[in-house]
């Protein structure tokens, strides 16, 4: 790279300055191989594209953001990028050009009104955008409109424009539409095989005819998992989509000699109001809509399995070792133990031991087999409810990845090592809240209770009385945590922007410690070296920063618990806890104590007296969470709807208590029964959702769910 350094001056006065990075370089796509060559040398073009946006930031990035995002990119092993469908800030193009990275830039107009004045103005922000970036030598193609609707008169007076203004257009750098349109030097195609039908199966063959292919990819729900193989018209798993990757990444190495490349459709799930989808996740919690669901990451950029399979395949072990066992979203895979197959490992790794324990019970060494395959062990025996995996390079231990496993026999090995007093109540303080962010009532490690934070908090949805005020603002992490030995309190979070504030009232004025736990949930797992800045936040006590620019994974790594103790002094009743700028990703939470100082009292332990009633209520209703609170059975899958709702936990197996339920709002009440013509009577008014509850029991019970829609000022018997 060189810089050239332009200066303005006035009396030998500099009264401006500019500096252009640039480099000499030759590209090549018109080879009689069809390869793609970077100063003479064949580069496979393995390119993903990428959409400007982030939940509740849209196209608002902070250069930090920016950064982050070309560190995604990197660490999923991928050498192009494509901005999609606008021109993007140009801190990715300088990015790109100091770390090596091409560039097919774009510009579009989604929306084509064919006057003067429209043609006029497109020029305009055509030279613009040529001039701004022509001199980046990670420029290889300049992409004129995507599925193009520009009339092949100005496709071809805007292609000459261009080479007007860049030389090396059409010569080096083609002018390209992709999926439609004439007038420009190629137009790229798209290949949707396995997604929009079509045979995946093809896909070399398809390759070597297309040369190169502007976007492929396949629609995934996060959380939904699918036993077996690929199936064409399967449901939108995360399993389907990996699989249907691999395939493709596989198909497109074994014809590398004679294409240029391909370019993976998407890095985050993007807003897209032309849609309809809300299929994000499994829980309605998450279907953030309308989205283009096909990313890798989900628009709070939260990494799914794909990712994972494109870095063990693209990120070498020698760089950076990774080892990831699928799926960390996936806890409820099994009732029982027994002989089981399909566990998919993915690891850049020469080889992965897979174990049923920590070091204990070898299910066997598996050897790596090239791009676009993982490691696989089918026919072991699963005894109890751990997957340790270990990644060795040159037979050395280098990354290791662990899941959790519900419903089977607990591991006799300890999974982490804990702080005996990471929970201990500080002396000289008397307790007045302890909240658990987005999960239910929880004990520590020393009996103390950490009530729902229902009540407490406010994020985005609470702008919008039509949505749930939990909405798009709350997940959790089934992975085992460091420090602590219940990771129940912390693996639950609520995540947002600067939307996202809890609120106390009521306090008396003083001194107060309030104790602030956050994990990093899943930037990180499975090892990665380099993982800093992928998540940057403040956060703020009525106002007045008291953490700047937090970093949880720099300060403790991956599913490791870290707590920060900040002093506070209130003088108004009131203590707002809010995170004011998020530099990078979304700001997350996990727990919240708040202590007022009182020297004169010893630490004061606040627990829930044991109660006569056959029941208590239940928050943030969850796979993994007990049936009965006495009855070892827990709940094994969830209808999407009910996730996040308020329930009742009756103490025991066959309890028969009258309630009445209702609300001073409208509420929707959900009864769940083995045998509806035995309790028809109670069902009467309810409508059959046509869903089942799927508990533990007998190593799997089904529950017909029926809801009953409740008006505010009644209540149901």
């Amino acid at each position: 790279m060189y810089k050239i350094v332009s200066l303005v001056k006035e009396n030998n006065l500099i009264i401006d300055k500019t500096e252009t990075d640039f480099g000499f370089r030759t590209i090549n796509f018109k080879t009689a191989s069809h390869q793609f060559t970077l100063n003479g040398k064949p580069v496979f073009i393995n390119g993903i594209a990428e959409y400007e946006h982030l939940l509740g930031q849209s196209h608002a990035f902070s250069n930090e953001q920016i950064v982050a995002r070309i560190k995604w990119i990197q660490s999923a092993g991928f050498n192009a990028f494509r901005d999609g469908h606008q021109p993007h800030n140009l801190l990715y193009g300088k990015l790109c050009n100091e770390k090596g990275i091409l560039w097919w830039t774009q510009l579009s107009a989604h929306v084509w009104y064919d006057t003067k004045e429209f043609r006029q103005n497109f020029k305009t922000l055509l030279r613009e955008w040529v001039i701004e970036r022509r001199n980046d030598p990670s420029v290889i193609l300049w992409g004129l409109q995507n599925e193009s609707k520009l009339p092949k008169d100005f496709a071809e007076e805007c292609t000459a424009l261009i080479r007007s203004l860049d030389p090396t257009a059409s010569t080096q750098r083609l002018v390209t539409t992709c999926n439609g349109g004439e007038g420009t030097d190629w137009d790229v195609p798209q290949n949707w095989t396995g997604t929009y039908g079509g045979n995946p199966a093809t896909y070399g063959n398809d390759l070597k005819k297309q040369i190169l292919v502007g976007e492929y990819g396949a629609w995934r729900t996060i959380d939904l998992h699918t036993e077996g193989g690929f199936k064409q018209n399967g449901i939108l798993s995360e399993d389907r989509m990996t699989q249907l990757m691999e395939q493709k990444i596989r198909l497109a190495e074994s014809v590398k000699d004679s294409v240029a490349g391909h370019f993976f459709w998407l890095l985050t799930s993007h807003d897209n109001p032309g849609r309809v989808q809300g299929g994000e996740g499994l829980r309605e919690l998450d279907r953030i809509g309308p989205v283009n669901y096909k990313g890798l990451l989900t628009p709070w950029e939260e990494p799914t399995d794909a990712y994972y399979m494109f870095r063990s395949n693209y990120v070498t072990a020698e760089k950076d070792p990774m080892v990831y066992i699928a799926s960390h979203t996936w806890p409820n895979r099994w009732m029982r133990s027994g002989i089981k197959n399909g566990i998919v490992v993915y690891s850049n790794c020469d080889e992965v031991e897979l174990f049923n324990d920590i070091n204990e019970r070898s299910l066997g060494r598996r050897k790596r087999n090239g791009v676009g395959t993982h490691f696989q062990w089918d026919s072991v025996n699963i005894k109890y409810n751990v997957l340790y995996a270990v990644g060795y390079l040159k037979g050395l231990p280098v990354a290791r990845d662990t899941i959790i496993l519900r419903h089977l026999p607990s591991s006799p090995s300890a999974i982490f090592d804990t702080e005996a007093e990471f929970l201990k109540p500080a002396a000289g303080y008397r307790y007045i809240y302890r909240i658990n962010c987005g999960g239910p009532l929880e004990y520590d490690d020393y009996g103390q209770v950490w009530q729902a934070d229902k009540g407490f908090v406010r994020s985005w949805a609470s702008d919008f009385p039509e949505l749930p005020e939990v909405f798009a603002s709350q997940r959790r992490t089934f992975s085992p945590l460091r420090k602590v030995r219940k990771w129940a309190l912390f693996q639950d979070f609520r995540y947002g922007k600067d939307k996202l504030v809890y609120q106390v009232s009521n306090l008396q004025n003083g001194d107060y410690r309030v104790e602030l736990y956050f994990i990093e949930p899943w930037i990180g797992i499975g090892g990665e070296k380099i993982a800093a800045g992928k998540r940057i936040f403040d956060v703020a006590i009525n106002g007045k920063i008291v953490i700047d620019d937090l970093d949880i994974w720099k300060e403790a790594g991956v599913n490791t618990v870290l707590k920060k103790v900040v002093q506070v002094k209130i003088t108004n009743g009131k203590m707002n806890i809010s995170f004011p700028e998020s530099k990078v990703g979304e700001a997350l939470i996990s727990a919240i104590a708040i202590a007022v100082a009182d020297k004169s009292a010893p630490a004061w332990v606040y627990r829930i007296k044991d109660t006569d009633s056959p029941w208590l209520k239940g928050e943030w209703m969850d796979v993994g969470q007990q049936q009965f609170t006495d009855y070892f059975a827990t709940l094994n899958s969830l209808p999407s709807f009910l996730f996040g709702a308020d329930r009742v936990v009756f103490k025991s197996y066959g309890t028969k208590e009258k309630l009445f339920i209702g609300e001073s709002y409208d509420i929707e009440l959900y009864v769940a029964v083995q045998d509806s013509l035995k309790y028809r009577s109670l069902l009467e008014g309810f409508e059959n959702t046509g869903t089942n509850i799927v508990t533990g029991e007998n190593e799997g019970e089904y529950y017909k769910v029926f809801r009953l829609k409740v008006s505010a000022g009644t209540k149901k018997n």
